[in-house]
């Protein structure tokens, strides 16, 4: 009986262990499947490195999270745009010629490597993190048997990611990311072709109604504000009268790289239409809004635009600056663009009733 009865408890706990084992495999599969949507959902390329270097370190408690892509030939870089390139990098992203570190870290069969932290082997691969890493998980990314990149995963803690841990679920991970990145690649190339303004060579109005919901939905999540400008050449038609349209098409460009030249790396920046353009200011209350658009008019009001043989044209902006409403949560992320838009729109009016050449906020 005594012999039984142990048998029973160490079957019971034996039971016990493998119960917990299933639910703990249920909710990291719950977790990953919400995951999959997230980066389902993603509709472009900016969406879906937003989902991989933030949604994704905090909906799993990772301290942090690189993300490595193979790009010789710049078409990452190229789909992406200068900014996002500056922006991502900034927190985790990192564009490389080639891959040969990685591929010497997983060696030919191309296995996640899940491992206490060490110094010399995982220092580059995290050498921007304020503290050390207890552990680490190593994923590749992996395209019909070639390696396209490599996620980086690091946390505080030395058990969390270790080697006789499954790596099921991350190999899972690792292979529907590199789908969704490379189907959002051949979306976004085929979509940036059409956002460029072929005269002032900045985004066009179709690249700004794109990016302000993108800029919209990442500041609601965030909770951290977003401004936007929207800025008018004054008199501009007087040039095209006086000098002629292709007078008029040079102030444009050289009025389009003053502005784009006084902007940050992270602001979104394009011709919205005729005289007109539009910069959105992420983490940007209306204050340092206008403080920026302060710059901007001065340096439009002292650059001397050439228009050919004739002594330079003078010219000046007005620009209306309006905050994104906080205070409007049932309305969707469009219409809350809309309305941002709007209010600048109101604010542009006002600068130019003041007598232009002005910086007039949203009340």
């Amino acid at each position: 009986m005594g012999n039984n009865g142990l048998s029973e408890d160490i079957v019971r706990q034996q039971l016990q262990s493998l119960l917990l084992k299933v639910r703990e495999n249920e909710e990291k599969l719950l977790k990953f499947g919400r995951l999959e949507q997230q980066l389902m959902a993603a509709r472009t390329l900016v969406q879906l490195l937003w989902v991989i270097l933030q949604d994704f370190p905090g909906s799993f408690l990772i301290d942090s999270v690189r993300l490595v892509l193979r790009d010789p030939d710049g078409e990452w870089a190229r789909a992406l745009g200068a900014d996002s390139v500056r922006t991502f990098s900034g927190i985790g992203l990192s564009l490389r010629d080639d891959l040969a570190q990685c591929e010497r870290m997983y060696g030919r069969e191309l296995h996640p490597v899940l491992a206490p932290y060490r110094k010399e082997r995982h220092g580059d691969l995290f050498a921007s993190l304020a503290e050390t890493p207890g552990s680490v998980a190593l994923l590749p990314l992996v395209r019909q048997h070639r390696l396209v990149g490599s996620l980086h995963l690091a946390s505080s803690s030395r058990t969390r990611f270790a080697i006789s841990d499954g790596t099921y679920f991350l190999e899972r991970l690792a292979a529907f990311m590199v789908m969704c990145l490379e189907n959002a690649l051949y979306y976004e190339k085929l979509e940036r072709s059409s956002w460029l303004d072929g005269l002032t060579q900045v985004n066009n109005r179709r690249y700004f109604d794109v990016r302000i919901r993108e800029a919209v939905s990442h500041a609601r999540r965030r909770g951290v504000p977003l401004s936007l400008l929207i800025l008018d050449l004054d008199y501009f038609k007087r040039v095209n009268d006086q000098w002629g349209h292709q007078a008029g098409d040079s102030v444009l460009q050289q009025a389009a790289q003053v502005m784009r030249s006084l902007l940050r790396a992270s602001d979104s920046f394009a011709r919205y239409g005729g005289e007109e353009f539009v910069a959105l200011l992420p983490d940007t209350d209306c204050e340092s809004a206008s403080e920026i658009g302060g710059r901007i008019l001065r340096a439009i009001a002292g650059f001397a635009f050439h228009v050919g043989p004739t002594a330079p044209v003078d010219m000046t902006v007005s620009i209306g600056v309006a905050q994104l409403d906080g205070a409007a949560p049932a309305l969707s992320d469009e219409d809350a663009g809309n309305r941002l838009v709007a209010q600048a729109d109101a604010a542009l009016y006002r600068a130019k009733e003041q007598g232009r050449n002005c910086v007039v906020a949203a009340a």
